[in-house]
């Protein structure tokens, strides 16, 4: 039986024109932000509908599609499932061979409570720096909460170290020299009021989950019940003498 199937007219077109007609549709939808962590439990990426009629289009407008518009990104501790939603979609990304325009991280203050959330912020940076935006591109939003100077210095702390970790080589993921990251990051941080006043806050943060940890039982209840304080509002007598709120 003879084939059915129409040529669609705008795979007659020339590439050149293609991409220009995408773009076109693309940036008429490019004031919307999306939320990246909202697919990251799927197979299937944010993508726009076009890119799901045929494989030469869906090829040509992904990289179009990531690169004009801009993802939110809920940011959670990296030291539990915070950081692999994100890394799932960057790795999904590099296989593509797609960049993202820009980035926002918003929540901020659910992500820094320790010196090894610092560290695994930045070696996330480094291992992603051929897919994520450029630094510049990359912003982290105290939205929405109450103690809004916490929030706004762990944004430029978290900022910050997207630009420092340019410098840093990769090899240093998995190399066993976690310690001397955190020390390179830490010296970092002491140069700008800001990061000192994060290090302060990471230093009483660390010091009530020590405390509660032995008090009641472990030290995963005491960053549980450190991070409830924060989102709820309801933020620690020590963390204020910290320099967060």
């Amino acid at each position: 039986m003879a084939s059915t199937t129409i040529p669609s007219p705008l795979l007659s077109l020339p590439a050149e024109l293609r991409l220009q007609i995408y773009s076109y549709i693309l940036d008429s939808s490019s004031q919307t932000s999306h939320l990246l962590s909202q697919h990251c439990g799927y197979n299937s990426w944010i993508s726009p509908p076009m890119s799901h009629t045929c494989s030469l289009i869906r090829n040509e407008t992904l990289p179009l599609y990531y690169t004009t518009q801009t993802f939110i990104y809920d940011l959670r501790s990296p030291l539990d499932e915070g950081v692999q939603c994100l890394t799932k979609a960057l790795d999904w990304m590099r296989e593509n061979g797609v960049t993202m325009k820009e980035l926002q991280f918003k929540h901020v203050n659910k992500g820094i409570l320790s010196m090894q959330e610092l560290r695994k912020w930045t070696e996330t940076f480094i291992e992603y720096a051929d897919v994520l935006p450029s630094p510049k591109d990359i912003n982290f939003c105290p939205q929405g909460l109450q103690y809004r100077r916490f929030a706004a210095k762990a944004a430029v702390v978290l900022k910050s170290l997207v630009g420092f970790s340019v410098g840093i080589n990769k090899s240093i993921i998995g190399s066993g020299e976690e310690k001397e990251l955190e020390q390179w990051i830490a010296a970092f941080l002491e140069k700008t009021e800001e990061g000192r006043d994060v290090l302060r806050g990471v230093k009483v943060a660390e010091e009530f989950v020590r405390g509660f940890g032995a008090a009641a039982g472990g030290e995963v209840q005491g960053i549980n019940v450190l991070r409830w304080a924060l989102m709820s509002g309801g933020m620690i007598e020590g963390l204020k003498h910290g320099g967060y709120a």
